[in-house]
């Protein structure tokens, strides 16, 4: 059962809390057998509940907008530091005209704010496009995707995250203009920027700090594609290609009677199977990966559990004779449910293998063995129901679930006839392709029952993965976009570097430097700032990847391969960004680098 409560007028969520644990102690302590020592009573607020999954994913996605975020402010601020320092001896001489410093530095802040709403303006043009992308591309597992949109407060959270980081970032060069000498900035042969040392430092900590920030994205994203992978392999227990599934639900009013409603149900599945390219037709209270599940307790001959601890429990589902072989779920040990399990003949059951780990030792054979439900000891021999197959366990609410036992019975024997069924069709082709014609084979049975949720079981599947894909994709967008903002921002710099250091190099060839000296020595100045940034880096992801460990399947937070692989991809990117101004700086010719200005 779900259970839903109002709290009472002016009473928090977390006193009702308190009341609700110690009501379950006290359950506990009247009925010392039926409850394990951690079972306890939680409350989880409504609005929270179709959000809960999807939260902490929202959270590393904000995390990873925000480093990208980092990556382009940094880029921007080391753009603003060389335009500063070329634009020194137009400051120096504005100064010397009687310009205030604030005038000076107001001046390079509207700059840098301009440039930042312009961006702002253009990121949420993209945006609008992106959000309509994702609402019509309708993961129908996101909560609330149709609701999405560019409103008021996104539009006015831009242009303040777009003002903030265009003043941060812009205060910097502006100040470093304004301490800049204005006696050597105006001698006669100063050089635009040569003696702006505490700039150059600057820039290049910030291209530690890009690539410090782009490891880490990396290998974030690396860790989630990496685990979608394995998750995407993972074996859901049955075939799902091929496989149409809808529901059928009878109304009551015309089938008051189990009886009733086995006739229809042992009139219908047959005709579904003689459908021309049906290979078979199966049905259960439950489909896999449906959304829907029910599950209760039994007791099992030969197993006693533990004191304090709770009994048997798992999935239970009424299902047809061809269910099984419809979806591919195989065979174990024993036999399938077949038309002869009817109400004339002794009760049996069908369990997965999950069953027969738990409740028995290692070896023992389940087939033979009973179950019941009631009390325990059973009081009516007439209860036991007999095992008489074991198949394998099929995955039900997701492949990264955990297991739950589940035992199958037969339709014509159940304690009860569902009202409601869900539909599995096996075709040899596409499946969808049949629907007409298994409508219209429903309909000789009964005109007045209609198909629902008709999706195709490989759908539902897919479905189950849309939040972890949709994790996957934009992190790995996310990651890609700051990969390419580092290596603009290690280019960026070592071109101006380079620039700066013309009459240098042209001196160093002059005297008979080798180029390709010049080469290695560009290439090792550079490559030095990408090692400082991805120590700095690798430090930073072990703490950070601990934090999305929730989100990942069969993959360690700390895996060394996504590590290894991800630090050789940005020094591989690192080093073509600072090859082509390195290259550059060989082809200096020492006549042009040493003329006078």
């Amino acid at each position: 059962l779900q259970l839903t409560a109002r709290i009472k007028p002016g009473m928090t969520t977390e006193q009702a809390t308190r009341d609700m644990t110690a009501f379950a102690e006290l359950l506990k302590k009247e009925y010392p057998n039926q409850f394990s020592p951690d079972w306890t009573l939680k409350l989880v607020p409504l609005g929270d509940v179709s959000t809960q999954t999807i939260r902490p994913a929202l959270f590393v996605l904000l995390g990873a907008v925000g480093f990208v975020l980092l990556i382009a402010c940094a880029n921007v601020a080391n753009l603003l530091l060389a335009r500063a320092a070329a634009r020194q001896k137009e400051v120096a001489i504005r100064t010397a005209l009687g310009a205030r410093p604030w005038d000076l530095i107001r001046q390079l802040l509207t700059e840098s704010l301009l440039l930042s709403l312009v961006g702002g303006a253009i990121g949420l043009l993209l945006a609008w496009w992106t959000v309509r992308a994702l609402v019509a591309f309708n993961p129908t597992n996101l909560p609330r995707v149709n609701e999405l949109a560019i409103d008021g407060t996104v539009v006015a959270f831009t242009l303040g995250i777009a003002m903030v980081t265009g003043l941060a970032f812009g205060m910097v060069p502006a100040l470093q203009s304004w301490r800049a000498n204005l006696h050597n900035t105006l001698k006669e042969g100063g050089r635009t920027g040569a003696a702006d040392r505490s700039g150059h430092l600057m820039r290049r900590g910030l291209v530690v700090a890009e690539v410090a920030l782009a490891l880490a994205l990396l290998t974030g994203g690396g860790l989630l594609i990496k685990s979608f992978a394995k998750l995407a392999g993972v074996d859901p227990g049955f075939n799902p290609a091929n496989v149409l599934t809808f529901n059928l639900s009878l109304p009551s009013a015309k089938y008051a009677t189990d009886t009733a409603k086995r006739q229809f149900w042992a009139a219908v599945m047959p005709r579904l199977a003689q459908v021309p390219g049906v290979i078979g037709a199966g049905a259960t209270t439950n489909m896999p990966f449906g959304g829907n599940w029910s599950t209760g307790s039994f007791n099992v001959e030969g197993y006693t559990p533990a004191p304090n601890a709770n009994g048997p429990w798992g999935d239970l589902r009424i299902v047809s004779p061809e269910f099984h072989r419809t979806l591919g779920i195989p065979l174990i040990k024993g036999r399938l449910l077949g038309p002869e399990d009817d109400d004339r003949s002794p009760q049996v059951v069908v369990v997965d293998d999950e069953f027969v780990k738990r409740f028995y030792k290692p070896g023992a054979d389940a087939i033979g063995k009973r179950i019941w439900f009631g009390p325990s000891p059973a009081t009516d021999s007439t209860k036991y129901i007999t095992i008489v197959g074991v198949v394998g366990h099929a995955k039900h609410e997701g492949l990264d679930a955990d297991a739950r036992i589940q035992a199958y019975f037969p339709i014509a024997q159940g304690r009860f006839t569902p009202n409601n069924m869900d539909v599995a069709v096996r075709a040899r082709g596409n499946p969808s392709s049949a629907t007409s014609a298994v409508r219209a084979a429903i309909h000789e049975v009964d005109q007045d029952i209609p198909m629902a949720r008709i999706r195709t079981l490989q759908d539902l599947v897919d479905t189950s993965m849309g939040q972890r894909r949709l994790s996957a994709i934009l992190i790995g967008v996310f990651a890609g976009i700051a990969l390419l903002l580092a290596s603009i921002g290690i280019y960026g710099v070592m071109s101006y570097t380079v620039a700066q250091r013309t009459r240098e190099l042209g001196l160093r060839v002059a005297l008979g430097a080798p180029r390709g000296g010049v080469l290695r020595l560009v290439l090792r100045q550079g490559m030095a700032l990408v090692a400082i940034g991805v120590g700095i880096g690798l430090v930073g992801a072990f703490g950070l990847t601990k934090l999305i460990a929730t989100q990942l399947f069969d993959v360690r937070p700390t895996d060394p391969a996504t590590f290894a692989s991800v630090t050789g991809l940005l020094a591989a990117v690192a080093l073509g960004a600072t090859l082509v101004p390195a290259l550059r700086a060989t082809r200096i010719d020492p006549v042009v680098a040493l003329r006078e200005e």
